[in-house]
């Protein structure tokens, strides 16, 4: 019991520190590098392979309308013993006026390190037409769409084996249609 017990210790305590070998890395990801007037635009903040604390956004007061944000989402995934993890922080921003504008550095403390990321530009051009966009979305929500049980009659509507096409049922004795019957010839000798 003793040994099994820490054998499984061990493997625990080899997947953490080969989890935690890898080096965290913080970047910032833009929907578009330029925006048309009057739109809106994604920046994702995005932490791999740590565990952020006292995030700190560029001021994005001077240039942009924050419209949404900040929003955060955590993804962790353990693999054949291998763990990964993501963090995201994401805002949608709206500028104030064309020209081109410079989104500072964003950081994040990872354990004993503060991570910064790299200064990005965005342009802003006139919108005459008075066009509206969205920004793609790069990791959409996941919805999974499995319809209602109610929709349909039969239980098994999805499944290739139960769905026998209607042809293939016998009609009614009422839905069949009389044969003419033959007059015979009969020629007596």
């Amino acid at each position: 019991m003793k040994g099994t017990l820490s054998v499984l210790l061990f493997l625990a305590a080899a997947t953490v520190l080969s989890a935690q070998s890898k080096e965290p890395s913080f970047t910032v990801k833009l929907s578009t590098d330029s925006v048309l007037m009057g739109n809106y635009f994604q920046v994702q903040f995005i932490l791999e392979g740590g565990n952020g604390t006292e995030f700190q956004e560029p001021d994005f007061s001077q240039d942009f309308n924050i419209v949404s944000g900040p929003s955060q989402s955590m993804f962790t995934t353990i693999v054949n013993g291998e763990m990964s993890q993501r963090m995201t922080i994401s805002f949608y921003l709206e500028p104030k006026q064309e020209g081109l504008y410079y989104i500072g550095p964003a950081s994040i403390r990872v354990d004993e390190q503060v991570l910064e990321t790299e200064p990005v530009e965005v342009l802003v051009v006139p919108n005459p037409d008075g066009i509206k966009q969205s920004p793609e979305m790069e990791n959409p929500p996941l919805r999974f769409e499995f319809g209602s049980p109610f929709d349909h009659k039969d239980p098994f509507f999805d499944d290739p084996l139960f769905d026998i096409p209607r042809r293939m049922t016998p009609p009614g004795r009422d839905s069949i249609p009389a044969k003419p019957k033959k007059k015979r010839k009969t020629i007596r000798i």
